[in-house]
């Protein structure tokens, strides 16, 4: 019925929209071609005028009682857009005519002449609109706004609204009181399904179901709420007892049994069970029931509540995980904790408390009262507070406690918010001992300080005088260094005095050794020769290398760079002390992996420096080398730099040893028992080449292996700087 009347009403309300449309658009459509035969009206007197004689443009200033119509206006616009003659007094001649329309609308377009338009005037209203050329060229244009059109149509539709309201509320008031009738008839059905339904939504809120049936029936009454705790759909609400105690658990007694079983005598029955929910898992169930008697007999019937207890029950036993593991967490950690209720009695300690206050489990047991634990604690021998709150919110308190067996506890503690209060001992045994150690210290620094600050004026007076002494020692080398650059420049300036007479006497001893100029009769002239021989070659490779190294000092040697394989400086070098290896009988061995491929890359070096350090550093090895010993040579490329090793058998040399190898005219007693000592200028000489490169050279022994030199050389040009002064 409500449906036949809103369908109704809507129908009505439809038609009569429909209604005002159509004629809202007719009205539209009639004014629109009343205005087109107005303005075509004026074109044709405009023309009329024009041919008499007259003005064209004042066709417009005399508008027919039927064109005259509220808001219309028929407008002559000369071709600057001038309004030339107005039916409106309130339109002035030589107003622009855009003035009159709103920003963008064209309303002189030639395109448009003779059609009609919908545009928007300057005041933002709607209106119909239409253009004609008039026979002296200029614009007649003609417009109405659309509120003016449709004024006799808006009184039509307010008439018709006001009756189709009427019907509408009339209609709307008699099916009103046919409902208020009808209602009062199922006022008293529905009070009874209200409170029904009162009934299932608290058994629902509440999460409980109703269970009612004869005992010993073999069917039962449940609540659509007895469903939803099981996840099942509402549906029959007998339902068998074979198919409810089919969802009991097996290990649980189903509460019907129980019943049955008990002595048949009112009181009531509580019972927890478990049933399988629709989703497979089980289900706790609480339940709380009577046994009613009916007639005054033996109770028959049996009514009763079941609870969900589920969420109880599982929170119960995460509560007691959760207690679980919060005694595992407190009895892992290193301090000593324990934890007290508002009544001042024990929840919970761990062992670490325990043994720090010397207490049994019997005495630390929870719910023993505050007093019966610290009377059998062992008091602690020194107490001292270090912090403590005084807002009466937060009453926390912290304190260092000493124990009779040394150990040393801080002990803060803080009120919980049940009223109890929580107390954690950390051992600070080996602070404390830091500590006295840091005063201790601080004692003897401030000694110290006070040793230093009587030394101040002492250090201040040495200091002067190492101010002197440095001026004095700058000036001593200065000179020092002046008079080795002279020494240097006048030795390598004698390079042509001591050789000349020394080769000749080297000739003369050879020729007659072998008796170039005939035969000598005396064999020992022929020895003492060979003598002279051997000495002066010894003297000239001593001569050569103080001179060699006075050209280094003097700056004299330049390094030029060229491209070689290292493998093939290892060969010349091992060439060169050929005779020297020979005499003492000491084998000369290149690494193998120094002539691979890597060994044969071509390298940026100069190769008569490199060759000749490598000469001296090779000959030393063999002088510190054994008879019939072993020189080993070898050479790894890294990265920008090339290094060679130089390693031999021979003493081992120590640090000092080292030191003295390196200055010039340096030996060592391994050397001095040799019987090729040489001029102790070996090593001298090849750091000073070696550093010449922008190189380093590094010596290194160790016992019972003996000694091992590497040359440290760039394989690009890099910035040196040279200091080897002569001893």
């Amino acid at each position: 019925m409500p449906a036949l009347v809103v369908t109704f009403l809507i129908i009505a309300g439809y038609s009569m929209f429909a209604q005002y449309t159509t004629s809202r658009r007719d009205m539209l459509v009639t004014s629109e071609q009343a205005l087109a035969v107005a303005a075509q009206m004026f074109v044709s007197e405009a023309a009329a005028r024009h041919h008499s004689g007259g003005d064209a443009a004042d066709s417009v200033l005399h508008v027919p009682p039927g064109a005259d119509l509220p808001g219309r206006a028929f407008l002559i616009i000369g071709r600057e857009g001038r309004v030339h003659r107005s039916s409106r007094l309130d339109i002035t001649y030589g107003r622009m005519a855009v003035s009159l329309f709103a920003a963008g609308e064209d309303v002189l377009s030639p395109r448009a002449l003779g059609e009609m338009r919908q545009i928007t005037l300057a005041d933002g209203r709607p209106a119909s609109l239409i253009t004609r050329e008039i026979v002296t060229g200029q614009t007649l244009v003609a417009y109405q706004p659309v509120e003016d059109e449709l004024t006799n149509w808006q009184h039509h539709a307010s008439v018709i609204s006001a009756l189709l309201l009427a019907f509408g509320a009339v209609t709307i008031a008699f099916c009103l009181a046919f409902y208020k009738q009808r209602s009062r008839a199922r006022d008293t059905e529905q009070s009874a399904q209200r409170l029904f339904n009162r009934f299932e939504l608290a058994l629902d809120r509440g999460n409980v179901g109703l269970w009612d049936c004869r005992i010993g029936a073999s069917h039962l009454w449940l609540s659509n709420s007895m469903f939803r705790l099981l996840g099942l759909e509402p549906r029959e609400r007998m339902v068998s007892r074979s198919g409810i105690e089919a969802l009991i658990h097996p290990a649980d007694l189903s509460p019907l049994d129980a019943v049955e079983k008990s002595a048949f005598q009112a009181g009531e029955i509580d019972h927890i069970f478990r049933m399988q929910h629709a989703k497979g898992h089980w289900v706790w169930l609480h339940m709380r029931a009577a046994r009613l008697a009916e007639n005054n007999s033996q109770p028959q019937r049996l009514l009763g509540v079941v609870m969900d207890v589920t969420a109880e029950r599982e929170a119960a036993a995460e509560s007691e995980r959760a207690e679980m593991r919060l005694r595992d967490a407190i009895e892992s950690i290193s301090e000593a904790f324990v934890l007290w209720d508002e009544n001042n009695q024990l929840v919970l300690c761990n062992s670490k408390y325990r043994s720090f206050h010397q207490l049994s489990d019997t005495a630390t047991r929870r719910g023993t009262r505050y007093q019966n634990v610290m009377a059998e604690a062992q008091e602690p021998r020194i107490m001292i507070e270090i912090d403590r709150e005084t807002d009466d919110e937060n009453k926390s308190c912290a304190y260092e406690a000493q124990f009779e067996d040394g150990r040393w506890l801080l002990i803060s503690e803080r009120p919980t918010r049940a009223g109890g209060f929580v107390s954690v001992g950390t051992d600070i045994t080996t602070r404390k001992a830091q500590e006295d150690r840091l005063l201790e210290n601080e004692r003897q620094l401030r000694i110290t300080i006070a040793d230093l600050a009587a030394s101040r004026e002492a250090l201040r007076k040495q200091a002067q005088e190492l101010a002197d002494l440095a001026n004095l020692y700058r000036d001593q080398k200065a000179e020092v260094l002046s008079a080795t650059k002279l020494k240097a420049e006048f030795l390598a300036n004698m390079n042509h005095e001591i050789r000349t007479p020394l080769n000749a006497i080297l000739g003369f001893a050879e020729v007659i050794e072998n008796e170039v100029l005939g035969p000598v009769t005396c064999a020992k002239y022929r020895d003492y020769a060979a003598h002279i021989r051997i000495s002066g070659g010894n003297l000239l490779t001593i001569i050569d290398d103080i001179l060699e190294m006075a050209h280094i000092e003097a700056g004299r040697v330049k390094i030029e760079r060229s491209s070689s394989a290292i493998a093939n400086l290892l060969e010349d070098a091992a060439t060169g002390v050929a005779l020297d290896a020979a005499k003492k009988h000491v084998r000369i061995e290149i690494d193998p992996t120094s002539a691979r491929p890597e060994g044969l890359l071509p390298v940026e070096l100069d190769i008569r420096a490199t060759t000749q350090a490598l000469i001296h550093l090779t000959r030393n090895a063999i002088r510190l080398s054994p008879t019939h010993g072993t020189v080993t040579m070898r050479a790894r490329r890294q990265g920008d730099y090339i290094n060679i090793f130089i390693s031999d058998r021979g003493c081992h040399l120590s640090q000092s040893d080292i030191g003295t190898l390196t200055k010039p005219f340096g030996h060592i007693d391994g050397m001095l028992h040799d019987g090729c000592k040489g001029s102790g200028l070996s090593v001298a000489i090849a750091r000073g080449l070696v550093e010449l490169q922008g190189g380093t050279l590094r010596i290194r022994s160790a016992p019972e292996l003996g000694a091992i030199m590497m040359l440290h050389l760039p394989i690009v040009q890099r910035p040196h700087q040279l200091d080897l002064p002569m001893a």
